[in-house]
């Protein structure tokens, strides 16, 4: 599960074809296969593009936080998506042998500020927020995930990732396509602003830089939740961190995936999805 992948993605801006190579994220590289229910939050999303130059449709992750709304990474919009095409999976474990629900798309509201910075390899303001048809209903594997506040964030969390994404860089999922699962670190502010000068507050890193082989998320992960265990929780509650956003390569050694960081955009989300939206 690598936290950074860079992931070519091919914005539509004017019918003009530009690639993206920020690494956005796609897969877990250093995973494994979760059980059923075990992050009953996770999303899959799979957008198709208006139909100009036939390009492939788009997936990406995203996480529950209410009956009807999903986040998700910005960049997995930039493009010309058909929303009357596009859905939603909740309740998935296996790509190939589907037992969740699909839910159509309402509407998506990408950050106000989300900017690509292309000569800088930096994704700002990394986040979006998706409305989906229908309210969904909970249960052991439909359920959201907790928002966190920033005193429930340390250093020494218990942390995760999980994707549908490639399983090493160029490497797709493969077999039932099950859902990845793989424990990173926190990487602090200083080591993280070092592997990334130009990283904000609205950003986070996580990764594993001593291994060889790291654990990230990687391609076809954008979009996902770096959940933790806030401190001195005995229930083990997972409360959302982290959107995987970018990075270089897939669990490189010395390496760290970037994540868009949630606290930082508590106000963004209420205020979005507290919105009555008149079309």
């Amino acid at each position: 599960m690598g936290l950074r992948t860079l992931l070519c993605v091919t914005l539509l801006l004017h019918y003009v074809t530009a690639c993206v190579c920020a690494r956005l994220r796609s897969s877990i590289i250093g995973g494994h296969d979760a059980h059923k229910g075990a992050w009953p939050w996770m999303v899959y999303l799979e957008m198709f593009r208006v139909p100009v130059h036939h390009i492939s449709n788009i997936k990406c992750g995203g996480s529950l936080i209410s009956d009807q709304w999903v986040m998700t990474a910005g960049h997995c919009w930039n493009e010309e998506v058909d929303l009357k095409r596009s859905f939603a999976r909740v309740g998935e474990l296996s790509l190939k042998e589907p037992s969740g629900t699909l839910v159509k798309l309402k509407r998506v509201v990408v950050h106000p500020d989300y900017s690509y910075q292309e000569k800088e390899g930096m994704i700002y303001n990394d986040m979006a927020l998706v409305q989906l048809q229908d309210t969904v209903s909970f249960s052991h594997t439909v359920k959201p995930v907790d928002l966190p506040s920033p005193r429930d964030i340390r250093s020494d969390a218990e942390c995760w990732v999980t994707g549908w994404g490639h399983v090493a860089e160029n490497k797709p999922l493969g077999g039932k396509e099950t859902l990845q699962e793989v424990r990173v670190s926190l990487v602090d502010d200083i080591t993280c602003r070092r592997l990334f000068p130009k990283m904000t507050d609205g950003m986070t890193c996580a990764g594993d830089l001593n291994l060889n082989r790291g654990k990230d998320a990687c391609s076809n992960d954008s979009g996902g939740p770096l959940v933790c265990v806030p401190a001195g929780d005995e229930k083990r509650r997972f409360v959302q961190v982290g959107i995987v956003s970018f990075g270089k390569g897939c669990g490189r050694k010395g390496r760290a995936g970037v994540y868009t960081y949630t606290p930082h955009y508590a106000q963004f989300i209420h205020k979005t999805i507290n919105t009555t939206y008149t079309p």
